[in-house]
């Protein structure tokens, strides 16, 4: 989901923000502290897609399919009607989600239709470059947008040289693209202030460049600074546009008369490696499909006990690496399957783990929707209060049908006769796929029965 995606992004950009500011912020070689944040930008976006696959050799069972726990109320299909019908705190806070996406969308398509607005106010010159200057009347703060430079009539009649240059660095050097990108990132992170705080130091480095660029021109720098300390207060600003008079005007002069800073420094950068590799093995966990899948892991390894796996499998990229049920060998499973014909005298391969495993239509979360709304716990068991977790195995063939399914951890013969049940009537599933051709492959199911209240059974919503 879209929501639970941008949790892992904004996660991402809060450890590269804290880690921007410890390492980098105060570095001088600003060309390449530009680079790093676009780079740590791209690689929040990125990093909650990326799916790690353990090596061959790495001795784990078969993965279980990951999924919250299926908690199978008394109450037939009126629990699970009024489970559907009912709105969860995920989809309360992914509707609070989308209202900002939309509010911050509506400030940035305003910004930039009055950016545009300004654009065709006051005279136009060319300079070189295909840059076209507006002079524009009024108290106006001098920014840069892409071609395009607006400067006030006092600041272009006072001050052109040293102000038009700072601008002209600003688009040499293709700032509008980073601001862009910036407020894209910012569109869907709104709620992140580690993303509006990247953003800061972004266009803080874009400052820190074009200043060093007026002063690389000979442009005397004390009379810079004055002239930035005069333009410090009362004119306004534009989110899209590069501004000449920034907030951070204290940082801007101390940055102009520091050192330069030791090319070693930029080795502090590759300490984002840690941080990738972290954020890896915590997205390949699969955390954000259920807080409970943890306890899940830790309650099957009861299991493992009585089952074991005759030789090491490649873990499922977004599957959690952990020893789960193994598939049940050949001379263990009570097939359905017709016995293979004279001229097919070689059975079918079943495949335990494959590249691309079985997808049930429209992901797990919907797998899970489906069995909460077609699971009816048994009165009986209801009534003895008899609960627990089944886990069921299947086999799903290269057509996607359900097949050969089998108990490998039993309670009781009312629930187990009802996980079974469910199980086969499943619709026709992805199939998996090793070499790019389908297969059929083993899939592991756990289906959790729960009795709550006393002594009469009440049904969970969730």
């Amino acid at each position: 989901m879209l929501f639970i995606y941008q949790i892992k992004v904004g996660l991402c950009l809060i450890a590269f923000y804290l880690l921007w500011k410890l390492l980098l912020s105060r570095e001088t070689f600003h060309r390449f502290n530009r680079v790093a944040l676009l780079v740590v930008m791209v690689l929040a976006l990125v990093l909650p897609w990326i799916r790690l696959s353990l090596d061959a050799t790495v001795q784990v069972a078969k993965p279980m399919v990951v999924l919250e726990d299926l908690l199978v109320t008394p109450g037939g299909a009126a629990a699970a009607q009024q489970t559907s019908l009912s709105w969860s705190v995920m989809d309360f806070a992914t509707l609070a989600y989308f209202i900002g996406v939309a509010m911050a969308l509506a400030w940035f398509l305003h910004s930039h239709w009055s950016l545009h607005r300004l654009l065709k106010q006051g005279r136009r010159e060319s300079l070189p470059g295909g840059i076209t200057l507006h002079v524009v009347p009024g108290d106006q703060s001098p920014f840069s947008y892409f071609k395009h430079i607006v400067i006030s009539e006092q600041d272009y009649r006072d001050n052109p040289n040293e102000i038009l240059t700072h601008e002209q660095a600003h688009i040499g050097l293709r700032h509008s693209w980073d601001v862009l990108f910036m407020s894209v990132v910012t569109l869907f992170q709104w709620w992140n202030p580690a993303a509006w705080l990247l953003g800061r130091e972004l266009r803080l480095v874009h400052e820190y460049e074009a200043d060093e660029a007026v002063l690389n021109q000979g442009i005397n720098a004390k009379q810079y600074q004055l002239l930035l300390i005069r333009k410090s207060v009362g004119d306004k600003l534009f989110s899209m546009a590069n501004n000449f008079n920034y907030q951070s005007l204290k940082k801007r002069i101390r940055m102009m008369s520091m050192n330069k800073s030791s090319r070693w420094n930029r080795l502090r950068a590759l300490a984002v490696v840690p941080v990738i590799a972290l954020a890896l093995l915590a997205f390949a966990n699969n955390k954000s499909v259920a807080a409970v899948v943890t306890a899940s892991v830790q309650q099957d390894r009861a299991v493992q006990s009585e089952m074991q796996s005759p030789e090491p499998v490649q873990v499922e990229a977004a599957t959690q690496p952990v020893e789960a049920e193994a598939a049940p060998q050949a001379d263990d499973v009570k097939t359905e399957v017709k016995a293979p014909q004279e001229t097919d005298p070689q059975p079918k391969k079943i495949y335990r783990s494959v590249e691309q495993m079985p997808m049930f239509p429209g992901g797990e979360y919907a797998l899970m929707k489906h069995l909460q709304a077609n699971i009816k716990y048994p009165p009986e068991a209801a009534k003895n209060n008899i609960e627990g977790r089944v886990i069921v195995q299947f086999v799903i063939d290269e057509t996607g049908q359900v097949g050969e399914v089998k108990i490998v951890r039993p309670v009781s013969e009312e629930l187990d006769a009802e996980a079974v049940r469910v199980v086969k009537a499943l619709p026709k599933f992805e199939p998996g796929r090793q070499d790019g051709e389908a297969v059929s492959v083993w899939y592991t199911l756990p289906v959790m029965f729960k009795v709550q209240g006393d002594p009469k059974p009440v049904p969970v919503t969730e």
